[in-house]
């Protein structure tokens, strides 16, 4: 590829956008904070106790025999965020249960049944509900008093397939006798009634989502202490090392000095380490946190440079020079986009390095490959912007579920890895498969929702919401509510995808994770742009302040 600079390019006065982005709200608070406790002898201790109720916990889950006993425990050790500990003995159990005869006239204990077995691809049908329901199909009224089951219900739903109507009748069943019910619920299940309406279970990220139930726990009617004991001790570790990572990666980003170069970008690290610890929560993925961290703070700011700053002559510009991939390049660009380009060349060659040591290097050439297509993707927005140009809602997606960034995130995720993945995976991730595709449908549209009116007044393409308006003469809320389907449609096809797929859970989770993390950034507002508030909350929540260890 010949890339043409333009000698005027960066030299003359260009009228650009103005976008008034807040400032980091964190500063220099991960560099001046250590962890929590950086005593060696402190935290000898605590990982030593930690070891000794694991012994303990493990023992519990190996032990139980009941099925709905065995139901409750692994639902319990899920919710605390301790899982990852037991997946063999989990899953132990789960096949002897999935093996054995089932069958209940207890709405809550079926459910349970079908939600964790289905979460964890034990295929269960929907056909378990036909029972709780009259002639018609309705779920019997007599249902509507039992808030444990009802909540149990409206979980289990949340796992649907295509075409699975009982399940969508599930939720409209439950969903307002659950509302209903609030007012009149002891505080521990009215949270969680609350926190499920808000969001399903199924659809949080891992750590908020512990750091809320360690809180409901101590008030469970299946209340353990020794479990509660060893969740608290299990946040608080990885607690600490997610604050050495932040802290890393504050004074990595710190010392790149890209957020002075580029005032106009938004100054996010944080926000950017806690987004991957919400994806990859696990300490055995260090690296990955590490790495996607890097890289999506460089896509941020690339994004900002096509959405806020860059003429469409200099993006064009900069797309080229990104698709060559080549050093020798970065001189056709305007000066101010160079120490982008730069910085983004410098990191990929470091994660390749690295990745040469296990030779997994080949891994970085499919991410090199993602990026260009986000790039061009990008630029044909851009383009679309520039024009006041409002497309077709399907070539719209076409180019803006490359840039919701969950193709990327993910091949990024599988290449960090220090597992053996062969290569075939890495053709699979990268071509758009059908439970990326709905991911990545899912991304773009609750991010055009949450914030469409505020791109729109400064001048960005049209959202998915404008294009559908536009296309079919609807309204806004015309609008909203056909996007808003094809979303739980979505929804219903990465639970299909999850459920018949030959590709391990870890890396099809990965891709789950992502979409998790996006309904918390993007509900009812752009959270990762406007981080002032509710994501400030979850950022202090999960790495600023510490449980209540009983040692």
């Amino acid at each position: 590829m010949e890339i043409q600079p333009s000698s005027q390019l960066g030299l003359e006065e260009v009228e650009r956008q103005s976008v008034d982005y807040h400032p980091s709200i964190w500063e220099d608070f991960f560099i001046k904070n250590p962890p929590v406790s950086q005593e060696k002898l402190v935290m000898a201790f605590v990982k030593l106790r930690n070891d000794e109720l694991k012994t303990e916990v493990r023992k519990m889950l190996v032990d139980a025999t009941d099925t709905l006993q065995s139901l409750e425990l692994i639902d319990r050790i899920q919710r605390l965020g301790v899982a990852y500990h037991f997946e063999k003995e989990i899953n132990e159990q789960l096949l002897r249960i999935h093996n054995t005869y089932f069958d209940s006239n207890d709405l809550y204990a079926v459910a349970l049944h079908f939600r964790i077995l289905r979460q964890q691809r034990y295929y269960i049908s929907c056909d378990v509900f036909e029972k709780f329901c009259e002639e018609k199909g309705e779920f019997r009224c007599s249902l509507s008093s039992n808030v444990n089951a009802l909540l149990s219900l409206y979980e289990a739903a949340y796992l649907s397939l295509p075409g699975e109507e009982i399940l969508d009748k599930a939720k409209i069943f439950s969903k307002p006798l659950l509302k209903t019910s609030l007012c009149n619920l002891e505080k521990h299940l009215a949270m969680m009634v609350s926190a499920a309406l808000d969001v399903p279970l199924v659809r949080r990220v891992d750590r908020p989502r512990t750091k809320l139930y360690l809180s409901i726990y101590k008030n469970d009617s299946l209340f353990n202490k020794l479990l509660l004991d060893f969740a608290k001790l299990d946040f608080f570790i990885l607690q600490t090392l997610y604050q050495e990572e932040v802290r890393s990666l504050s004074i990595w980003w710190k010392d790149l000095g890209l957020a002075k170069c580029f005032p106009f970008s938004r100054d996010r690290i944080v926000e950017l380490s806690f987004w991957l610890i919400s994806v990859h929560h696990e300490p055995f993925l260090s690296r990955v946190r590490n790495m996607l961290t890097k890289l999506l703070a460089l896509l941020s700011l690339t994004d900002d440079i096509y959405d806020n700053y860059g003429t469409v002559e200099e993006l064009e510009l900069f797309t080229n020079v990104i698709k060559s991939w080549e050093i020798e390049a970065v001189s056709m660009l305007p000066k101010y986009m160079q120490p982008c380009f730069l910085a983004f060349h410098k990191t990929i060659n470091e994660f390749e390095r690295e990745l040469e040591q296990e030779q997994y290097s080949f891994r970085v050439q499919y991410l090199i490959e993602e990026i260009k297509k986000m790039a061009q993707a990008y630029y044909e927005e851009a383009k679309w912007s520039s024009e006041l140009y409002v497309p077709k809602l399907k070539d719209q997606l076409k180019a803006s579920l490359a840039t919701a960034g969950h193709s990327v995130i993910s091949c990024a995720s599988y290449m960090a890895m220090r597992e053996d993945i062969p290569e075939n995976l890495f053709e699979w991730v990268t071509s758009m498969p059908a439970i990326m595709t709905s991911s990545s449908l899912i991304g773009r549209v609750m991010n055009d929702l949450a914030s469409c009116e505020f791109d729109q007044s400064k001048g960005q393409v049209a959202s998915t919401v404008q294009c559908y308006m536009v296309e079919h003469k609807s309204s806004k809320e015309e609008a909203r509510m056909k996007l808003m389907e094809m979303v739980e449609e979505g929804w219903k096809i990465i639970n299909r995808e999850f459920m018949f797929s030959t590709i391990s859970i870890a890396l099809i989770q990965t891709i789950i994770n992502i979409t998790n993390f996006n309904v918390l950034v993007y509900k009812d507002k752009d959270h990762y742009t406007n981080s002032n508030t509710i994501m400030k909350d979850y950022i202090m929540d999960v790495l600023v302040e510490t449980v209540e260890l009983d040692l």
